[in-house]
């Protein structure tokens, strides 16, 4: 590095934490309530550097998600780029104790990526999938937004 380039450090003492699971804000079973019981201590700890990433539930998120624009830049940038590549999302709090951020993917918005994601999975790593599958199918969609946003 030259005295003219900037220095590129990461801040190792706070780090983000980014908690994924397919009941963030969407009540299907006992991790539910696993997370709910977890989310004030981690928030206390983390704060908005804990953000929960879940799939998207029309029918549940208005009644459990305070919608917020991302205050992050590098988030709102990853987000944005998503977003123009029809990913649809949503970002806020969860109303809970704790009220940790959220990030819900909507699964429904790449599923004309399946049968390439499929293919991926498949080609790269030999893991079959059932073609007409519901759970799987939702799962792979899941899986790769959240890869996808990550990579991002």
């Amino acid at each position: 590095m030259t005295a003219d380039q900037p220095s590129q450090h990461r801040n190792v003492h706070k780090p983000l934490l980014f908690e994924i699971a397919w009941e963030v804000a969407n009540k299907v079973g006992g991790i539910y309530t696993v997370l709910k019981s977890k989310a004030p201590v981690t928030s206390h700890e983390y704060g908005d550097r804990y953000t929960m990433i879940g799939p998207l539930s029309y029918k549940t998120a208005p009644l459990e998600v305070e919608t917020l624009e991302p205050d992050s830049p590098e988030l709102r940038l990853t987000l944005e780029s998503m977003k123009e590549r029809g990913v649809k999302f949503l970002y806020g709090r969860w109303l809970i104790e704790g009220a940790p951020r959220v990030l819900l993917f909507d699964t429904g918005s790449v599923y004309h990526k399946l049968d390439e994601w499929k293919g991926d999975l498949w080609n790269v790593a030999g893991i079959p999938s059932p073609p007409n599958d519901h759970e799987t199918n939702e799962a792979i969609l899941f899986g790769y937004l959240v890869a996808w946003f990550l990579g991002e």
